[in-house]
Parts: structure tokens; C-alpha cells; sequence
């Protein structure tokens, strides 16, 4: 069940052509997330892949899945780091982006504005995001766009084109190692 989960939402991250995803898992008495985590990220480290529990309740959690390498990348840019530093994270650390990211879900208990740039969005639109109070984007999909249109939209066609051949695949028996490039 999990696996399709991550074929589901994370394909694009899978796939090597997206930072991350993030989705949520319904948590029941038969699952003990830790043990879950831990079990794929043994499957999904060696490829640079991780799991990370972004926020937990009682009855589902939110997993972000990345690529450690696009993740440096993401938040290596200037402008990025400019941005992150003046909502108070600490953009030269992963783990410190990260930890902060959490603790922001949960002191807000909604999702923050900056979480965008931990999924890969371009920083013109998650501060038009932000600007605009989610209003006035010029296209949606996995995200607002308000800048580069052509160019989000190509983004979309191709996450949508390899969560689909993900499906197909696993659903003609490959594993997920076999679909992780």
C-alpha cells in the first residue's frame, strides 16, 4: 500500500526530475510510521532519496520526500537563501531547513508559504503566492504560477507524463528500486 502511495505522489522525485514531493498517509493501528520510514529509507538512500515526517497527528502524517542533491541545489540559489534567512531559517543546513520547516507546521498548524521552495517551486511564485494571497496566479497545477508560464506548464505535462508511466510500470509488476532513476 505504501508503495503506491509513493508511485501516487512522489513519481516526479522518484523519477529524478523534480526536488520533492510531499503527501499524506492515514495512520491506523497497523502502521508504526518509524518502522515505515526507516524501512524505505534504507530502499531510497542509496539512490539520494529521503522520507522525512513533516508533521504527525493522531490520524495521518505528512511525508516529504526529496533528493538531497536537488534540495542542496534549491537552497543554494541567492535569492533563496535571502528569502529563507528573513523567515528565520538557517539556509546553509538541510537538516536545520528542515527541523525549522517542521516546527513552523506545527506551531501554525497550516501548511507555511516557504514550503514551496523545499518542493522545488520557482521563488517568483511562491513569493507571488505570498504577494498575491493566492490570488491573481496566471496558471494552476502543482502549484500558482505567476511567472513563467510556458515554462511551469511543460513541468506539470512532464510530472503528470511520469506518474503515469510509474503506475503503468509498477502496475505491470516492476518495483519501485527498478522505477527509481
Amino acid at each position: 500500500m505504501f508503495e503506491e502511495l509513493l508511485i501516487k505522489y512522489a513519481s516526479p522525485t522518484l523519477g529524478g526530475i523534480k526536488t520533492s514531493n510531499l503527501f499524506k498517509i492515514y495512520l491506523n493501528d497497523n502502521i508504526n510510521l518509524e518502522n515505515l520510514i526507516s524501512h524505505y529509507n534504507g530502499i531510497l538512500n542509496p539512490f539520494g532519496i529521503y522520507l522525512y515526517t513533516l508533521y504527525k497527528t493522531n490520524t495521518f502524517a505528512l511525508l516529504y520526500i526529496y533528493r538531497l542533491k536537488y534540495l542542496i541545489e534549491d537552497l543554494s540559489n541567492l535569492e533563496v537563501i535571502n528569502f529563507l534567512k528573513s523567515y528565520n531559517y538557517n539556509p546553509f543546513s538541510v537538516d536545520d531547513c528542515l527541523d525549522k520547516l517542521r516546527n513552523e507546521f506545527e506551531s501554525k498548524l497550516k501548511t507555511p508559504h516557504e514550503i514551496g521552495l523545499f518542493l522545488g517551486y520557482p521563488i517568483e511564485d511562491v513569493k507571488g503566492f505570498i504577494n498575491n494571497l493566492g490570488k491573481n496566479y496566471k496558471l494552476s497545477g502543482c502549484w500558482k504560477v505567476y511567472d513563467n508560464v510556458d515554462e511551469c506548464a511543460k513541468k506539470f505535462k512532464s510530472y503528470k507524463e511520469c506518474r503515469s508511466r510509474f503506475e503503468f510500470l509498477y502496475g505491470k509488476g516492476c518495483p519501485l528500486e527498478s522505477l527509481i532513476y
